[in-house]
C-alpha cells in the first residue's frame, strides 16, 4: 500500500472517530436534557410534615400503599385521604374541602408524578423497602420535614454510580440485568 493511500486511511479513520465522538457527545447532552428535573404542578398544597407529625402519625406506607407490595409506591387515592383523615366536613384547612369534593364527584385527585427514572431502568420499591429493609428517606430524603408539595423529583441525586455503590455496600448484585431492561 502506498504512503498516499495509508495517509488517506488514517485521515478517514480520524474523521470517522471524530464523527462518532461528536455523535456520542450530542446523544449524551440530549439524554442529560431529557433527564433534567421538570417541575410539576400539584392540585393541593400537600404538607408531608403535617401528615407525618406525632399527632397524625402517618407513615409513608399508609398513603403510598404499593411500597410494600410491588414496584411502584403509588400515589394516594382520594379514598385513602378520606378514610385516613378527611371525613370531617368541618376541617380547619380550606384545602380539605377540595378533597371531599373530589371524593363526592368520584374523581381522583390529579396528583402529578414528580419522581421518574429513565425508561430503561427497572426499580422495585418492594425489593428495596420490604426485602432490602431500606427506609424511604435513603432515596427520597427526610419527607417528614417537607412542608411544601413535591414539585421536583426527590430522587434527582440518584444515578447509576450511587445505586451501584449502595448495592456494593449492602452486598447486592450489580448485574446489569437486575436494574436495566
Amino acid at each position: 500500500m502506498s504512503t498516499r493511500n495509508r495517509n488517506r486511511l488514517v485521515v478517514a479513520g480520524f474523521a470517522a472517530l471524530a464523527l462518532f465522538a461528536g455523535g456520542a457527545a450530542f446523544a449524551y447532552s440530549r439524554y442529560k436534557a431529557f433527564m433534567a428535573p421538570v417541575p410539576v404542578t400539584q392540585p393541593l398544597p400537600f404538607n408531608h410534615k403535617h401528615h407525618m407529625d406525632e399527632k397524625l402519625g402517618l407513615t409513608c406506607d399508609a398513603c403510598h400503599k404499593g411500597v410494600n407490595e410491588g414496584p411502584h409506591a403509588g400515589i394516594p387515592s382520594v379514598n385513602t385521604c378520606i378514610k385516613l383523615c378527611h371525613t370531617d366536613p368541618q376541617g380547619t384547612n380550606p384545602e380539605e374541602a377540595k378533597i371531599r369534593e373530589y371524593a363526592a364527584k368520584g374523581e381522583a385527585i390529579p396528583w402529578q408524578q414528580a419522581n421518574r427514572l429513565p425508561g430503561h431502568v427497572y426499580f422495585s420499591h418492594v425489593g428495596h423497602v420490604k426485602f432490602g429493609k431500606m427506609e424511604c428517606k435513603e432515596c427520597h430524603g427526610d419527607m417528614k420535614e417537607r412542608t411544601e408539595p413535591v414539585l421536583l423529583s426527590t430522587t434527582h441525586r440518584l444515578d447509576m454510580d450511587t445505586c451501584m455503590e449502595c448495592h456494593k455496600e449492602k452486598g447486592v448484585s450489580n448485574d446489569c440485568l437486575q436494574c436495566h431492561k
